[in-house]
């Protein structure tokens, strides 16, 4: 679902002084959704056809463009192995912007990979399993059904799912491309949270051909610019499911939602966030649950039962990595924290 661009009247403090993130300064102002990581590489793409590559954690990186896609935005991007990637440009496909690019050689050369020329395409997400070889696209729903593409044979074949029995969606109904984490495929298990109607719903496949599917749930209040954005995986049975309304960005009446069932159902989470606001992107990362929007970020402890503010760095998107937490976000925003320096911010103050 197409966010219209919108300009958001923050406090500007750098991330170093917020104590936590630490700023990655680049020579780009294309601002960032896309971020993804495999072993020690981390790629990361966003407008103008902008993407970034680091192969050693984000000590060192390198900016360039996809040639002749300068006019895209990548939503969202699968890491295939070290050397293949694959970008996702997300809009309007009647103004050629649904389109899927392909590296094999780590960038040096790009080759489009899948366009589509027929309107009403918009493409929201893209999952890949890298022990099955297999991968998902997600697009915008066409007649009240969501659009979907099976990725094969390594990223080199792109097949249309029928989805004939998936639920009817509700008027305006449709998955948003904030962070490309508005699908997950886990278990043998597709599910698709969405936003946008009078609801935010979860949805979930029944089986692994993706034949059948079950609304998991459906009690939130939405409208048009709001509903659920995001969701993230601590376990095959553990879930998170968060977002809000990106014209509200300081508050938000979508609660976090968790599962520990497999996505059969959900509940309000026990502890919520202190501070309600819009959340584009969840992860865990052990042993932490951590959100992040264009409001700031937190970290959640279970254990503990506690959360702390990270920033009120303005990241669209985050991954966890083996030693760091990166951040990405709008005009050239990225940064980065480590794990050591989280930690430190859970023990009790003297």
């Amino acid at each position: 679902m197409k966010k219209p661009a919108i300009t958001y009247l923050l406090l500007l403090i750098s991330l170093a002084a917020s104590g936590q993130w630490n700023a990655i300064d680049l020579p780009t102002t294309a601002s960032f959704r896309a971020l993804k990581s495999y072993q020690r590489d981390i790629w990361i793409s966003g407008t103008k056809g902008t993407y970034i590559h680091s192969q050693d954690e984000g000590n060192t990186w390198k900016v360039k463009q996809v040639p002749g896609a300068e006019n895209l935005d990548f939503r969202d991007l699968i890491i295939l192995n070290k050397k293949e990637i694959i970008l996702m440009s997300a809009g309007p496909s009647e103004k050629g912007a649904a389109k899927l690019y392909k590296t094999k050689d780590g960038g040096q050369t790009w080759e489009l990979l899948f366009d589509i020329k027929e309107p009403k395409y918009f493409f929201d997400a893209i999952a890949w399993d890298y022990k099955k070889r297999i991968g998902f696209l997600l697009s915008d729903p066409i007649d009240r059904k969501f659009v979907l593409y099976k990725i094969v044979n390594n990223g080199t074949k792109i097949e249309p799912k029928n989805l004939a029995n998936f639920p009817t969606l509700l008027p305006r109904e449709a998955a948003f491309a904030a962070s490309g984490s508005s699908i997950i495929w886990l278990n043998n298990t597709l599910q698709i949270i969405s936003g946008g109607g009078n609801k935010a719903r979860i949805f979930k496949s029944i089986n692994a051909n993706l034949t059948s599917w079950e609304i998991t749930h459906n009690e939130i209040t939405a409208d048009t610019s709001s509903g659920f954005f995001t969701i993230a995986a601590k376990n095959k049975t553990h879930f998170w499911v968060a977002g809000g309304n990106y014209l509200k960005i300081d508050s938000s009446e979508i609660p976090i939602m968790e599962s520990k069932d497999g996505g059969k159902n959900w509940t309000p989470i026990e502890n919520p966030l202190p501070k309600n606001y819009y959340i584009e992107k969840v992860i865990w990362s052990n042993p932490y649950w951590i959100v992040t929007g264009p409001a700031g970020s937190y970290a959640f402890h279970p254990l503990l039962k506690k959360w702390v503010q990270l920033s009120e760095s303005h990241f669209h998107n985050i991954i966890a990595t083996r030693q760091k937490i990166i951040g990405v976000g709008a005009k050239g925003q990225i940064g980065y924290l480590l794990k050591k320096d989280l930690d430190k911010l859970f023990l009790p103050k003297e």
